[in-house]
């Protein structure tokens, strides 16, 4: 893959460096660096993805504020859409090698949190990005959950959730500030979408080795309103999958399947594996997945510092998938912006 255009944020960084989701879509790779504000579009020849094109999505989504990354974590397409989601996460500063120790203090006290980051939004790229004509009336904006607008983000639907409020903190406090991400709060790293059902992925919180894969029904309309669909009318279901400890990273769609590429939830260097959900489209209740009920894939190779799998997408045959890095090996670079990305073969 070749990756030839700057970032949207800092014109010195390499895009290749920080991929964070991936969705094949026809002749075309979408790609997303989660320290941007844009989408990347390859298009694939044989083996090889390029003909770079970026797309800046500070006026398509009208983000709030004037600066600061979306982090997206999650992208599909379904149909003529194309979907993403923020991380909704909050983020600890880190310690940077040259702080002293009253530096180092300051910097593991601060919890900063981004509205860009809150956001659910359905693209049509035809419309919003390449700004090919004729899109239907449902079409002519994004549709967006989050982002401070009216209707409220994901994480209000969590606030009053026996499992994850005590992750979310109260909107009328303040002076409460969320767990950050890689310290085992919310973190939503992975995306699957299918006929108005929404599938989250939650690299965090584990909760006693236990991941969470959050469910929402948007429906088709122009505005992504949840739907009551869990348990006493809440808009969201929660299933609960055994995967041993690891957090989700990706969710991809496998005919009714999901797969689930399986991580861990801190920045350390472990396992990586992918598992098989089978049936997750055609559940119509809240489910515990237990080990049992999971087929292991494979496991992914990871570095030291290195190589860490952040993103799933199964190719055309329908019998392999390719997944991409963050942080990749020197070993994954050729040339000046190209990036070597893995390709397996799924079971039969």
């Amino acid at each position: 893959m070749v990756l030839d255009q700057p970032s949207t944020l800092a014109a010195g960084d390499d895009l290749r460096d920080g991929l964070s989701a991936v969705v094949h879509d026809g002749s075309h790779l979408w790609l997303v660096n989660d320290e941007t504000t844009s989408l990347e579009r390859l298009t694939l020849r044989r083996d090889r993805a390029e003909d770079h094109r970026s797309f800046d999505l500070t006026g398509v989504l009208d983000l709030p504020g004037d600066q600061g990354e979306i982090d997206i974590e999650g992208l599909d397409v379904a149909g003529d859409h194309l979907w993403l989601i923020g991380s909704h996460s909050a983020a600890r500063r880190r310690v940077e090698d040259d702080q002293d120790p009253d530096g180092a203090r300051n910097a593991l006290a601060t919890v900063e949190l981004s509205p860009r980051r809150r956001v659910l939004a359905r693209l049509n790229p035809a419309v919003h990005l390449v700004g090919t004509p004729n899109g239907t009336a449902g079409d002519t904006v994004p549709a967006v959950l989050g982002l401070g607008r009216d209707g409220g983000d994901i994480l209000e639907l969590l606030a009053d959730d026996r499992h994850l409020r005590s992750f979310v903190p109260p909107a009328s406090d303040d002076s409460s500030l969320p767990i950050p991400g890689k310290d085992n709060g919310i973190d939503f790293e992975g995306l699957a979408v299918a006929d108005g059902r929404v599938f989250i992925g939650l690299r965090g919180p584990v909760l006693r080795g236990w991941a969470v894969i959050l469910e929402l029904d948007v429906g088709h309309g122009p505005n992504l309103q949840p739907q009551p669909i869990g348990p006493d009318g809440q808009r969201f279901r929660k299933h609960f999958l055994d995967l041993r400890g690891l957090g989700v990273r990706d969710l991809c769609r496998h005919g009714d399947d999901l797969l689930v590429l399986a991580g861990p939830t801190m920045e350390l260097d472990g396992r990586i594996v992918v598992y098989r959900w089978g049936d997750a489209l055609t559940t119509d209740f809240e489910t515990v997945v237990r080990r049992s009920e999971l087929k292991r894939l494979f496991d992914v190779p990871f570095g030291k510092g290195e190589d860490r799998a952040e993103g799933i997408t199964v190719l055309d045959d329908g019998d392999s998938v390719l997944v991409v890095y963050d942080t990749p090996a020197k070993s994954r670079k050729t040339g000046t912006h190209g990036i070597r990305a893995d390709i397996f073969p799924l079971d039969p």
